[in-house]
Parts: structure tokens; C-alpha cells; sequence
């Protein structure tokens, strides 16, 4: 939750910045989709904040591994974007697609978790229900 609300702030901070700080001439396009795609990771780690300390396990390892990925993800792809749109030359030449794989990685991590939670829940179930005091 705290890297999320800190992102979350720098998201605000660099929104206001990009619209009075940007010159004209196509790196809009760069700001605004760096801009997105962290306002979108931001709202998954603070779900991942919220559900982590939720998760058991191994789930809770891979719901905080997707956190992560998220995080690294978005100061190598976005902070590459912000770099560029602001007149630099990026981070370093495939910080970009290296930093959207770690997204796409984030993403198979978070289905990962809830597929081990969906396992968690039925097992616990067949429990219950093998328990014969809980025919009663």
C-alpha cells in the first residue's frame, strides 16, 4: 500500500508537470501512455496491498512477486516513456519492451495467485465436508 499511495502521488505530480512542461510535437503521445499504463499498475498494487496480507502461502509469495513486477515494470517502461517525452534518450535502449514484459509477467503472477487462492478454497471445502461432525 505504501508503494502504491507513493507511486500514486508521483503519478499526480508528473500529470501536472506533463501538462505545463511538455513542448509540443509528438511527445504527448509518449506522456500519456506512460501516464496510463502507471495509473493502471498503481490501482494493482494497491489491490495487491489490500489482498496480500489476505493470501496464504505460496499465494501470498506470488501476489507479492506481482507487486514487484508491477513496480519494476513501471520504472522501466513508464519511467523509459517519461524520459523520452521530457527530451531525454530513455533509460537505456530496451528498458521500454523490457519493462512491458515485466507487466505482462506481473499479470500471469496475480492469475497465478488466484488460481492457487481457487485451490486453497476447494481444498478447505472437501475438508469441511469430509469432516463428519460437519454432517451433523
Amino acid at each position: 500500500m505504501i508503494v502504491a499511495g507513493l507511486d500514486g502521488a508521483l503519478l499526480v505530480a508528473l500529470g501536472a508537470f506533463g501538462a505545463h512542461g511538455i513542448a509540443p510535437g509528438g511527445a504527448e503521445g509518449l506522456f500519456e501512455t506512460a501516464s496510463r499504463y502507471q495509473a493502471w499498475h498503481v490501482l494493482a498494487m494497491a489491490l495487491i496491498g489490500f489482498a496480500g496480507g489476505r493470501a496464504e502461502a505460496a499465494a501470498g509469495r506470488t501476489v507479492h512477486a506481482a507487486g514487484a513486477l508491477f513496480l519494476a515494470g513501471t520504472v522501466l517502461f513508464c519511467g523509459s516513456l517519461y524520459i523520452r517525452a521530457f527530451g531525454g534518450g530513455g533509460l537505456f535502449p530496451m528498458a521500454a519492451p523490457i519493462g512491458g514484459t515485466l507487466f505482462i509477467l506481473g499479470w500471469l503472477a496475480l492469475a497465478v495467485t488466484g488460481g492457487l487462492e481457487q485451490i486453497r478454497v476447494v481444498r478447505n471445502r472437501r475438508r469441511r465436508s469430509a469432516n463428519p461432525e460437519n454432517l451433523l
